[in-house]
């Protein structure tokens, strides 16, 4: 009771108390932190992004997603500190009031999944990013595509995420993550461009069967299929190309896209092709055939004469 007399929320959104709102984000009530993070989103103004990326990092989740929600209300106020705190891990420092804390913080994220947290400068890494995707501010574009290089495993997962909301501004920074030397960054790239949709990331998910990479082929071609008929053009030019790779994924992405205009194509790799390239050709006709329900009738039996 005393802390709810001292900080009155509404009270203080009323008069548009920003200042006492900051105050009440230190208070020692969960939920009077979580209101006083919800109300100064409401309220606006460029001073409320400092004190709200403080309380990303507060240890309820309650807290947090307010003070995450107030900052993708915030928009264009809020990019440019978040931006920083995604591109240098000491920054989210200057948000602590002693040394960040240490100790597991479980954070639940869309969908229910969960991350076992470090410290608080992770906490505002990690929402930083999801934040930025909601804001979808281009300058946000190049440092989340950075962050899939981050040594924090669930900055990049969140990072991929975010990214792949900004739609065909993600591809060509995306488009350069694929000759990473890491494969383990080829892999994320092309999956998010698959998560685009754009079909601006077709040709480079086509370059990237032919990554010497197994992994980083398969999640290649399961993004071209994911892609759909913007895809189907290029797959099927791609089951005539020099390289046995790029014939057998694009084969097998155009069963799971399942456009017939592609069954002309996959005849002549059936035909052409080795042991390997006409079984995959022929599942992929008869997939297609089905779902179009153009399948082969049964043989009638014959008839007397």
């Amino acid at each position: 009771m005393a802390e709810e007399s001292r900080f009155n929320i509404d009270n203080l959104r009323a008069e548009k108390d920003l200042d006492g709102l900051v105050e009440a984000l230190g208070s020692d009530d969960g939920l009077t932190r979580q209101r006083a993070a919800l109300a100064l989103g409401d309220l606006g103004g460029g001073q409320a992004v400092a004190p709200l990326i403080r309380a990303l990092g507060d240890p309820l989740t309650a807290v947090r997603e307010a003070a995450a929600d107030s900052l993708t209300l915030l928009g264009d106020a809020a990019v440019g500190p978040l931006v920083e705190l995604i591109k240098d891990p000491e920054a989210s420092r200057k948000y602590e009031d002693s040394p960040a804390a240490g100790g597991t913080t479980t954070v639940t994220g869309p969908g229910g999944q969960t991350w076992e947290l470090e410290t608080r400068s992770d906490l505002r890494r990690v929402y930083a990013s999801a934040i930025l995707g909601e804001i979808g501010d281009p300058a946000a574009v190049e440092p989340l595509a950075r962050a899939l290089k981050d040594a924090n495993d669930d900055l990049r997962c969140q990072a991929s995420g975010a990214i792949a909301k900004f739609g065909s501004r993600a591809v060509e920074p995306l488009t350069g993550l694929l000759t990473d030397p890491d494969p383990e960054v080829r892999i994320v790239a092309a999956g998010v461009l698959g998560d685009t949709g754009d079909p601006g990331a077709v040709d480079p998910l086509i370059g990237a069967l032919r990554d010497g990479n197994t992994d980083v082929r398969g999640a290649a071609g399961g993004a071209l299929f994911r892609m759909g008929d913007a895809a189907v053009e290029p797959l099927v030019a791609a089951t005539k190309d020099a390289d046995r790779n790029v014939r057998l994924y694009a084969a097998g992405a155009l069963k799971y896209i399942g456009n017939p205009r592609a069954i002309d194509a996959l005849q002549e790799l059936a035909r052409s092709g080795d042991t390997e390239e006409k079984s995959v050709a022929e599942d992929a006709i008869e997939a297609i055939r089905m779902v179009s329900g153009k399948a082969a009738p049964e043989p009638s039996a014959p008839t007397s004469r």
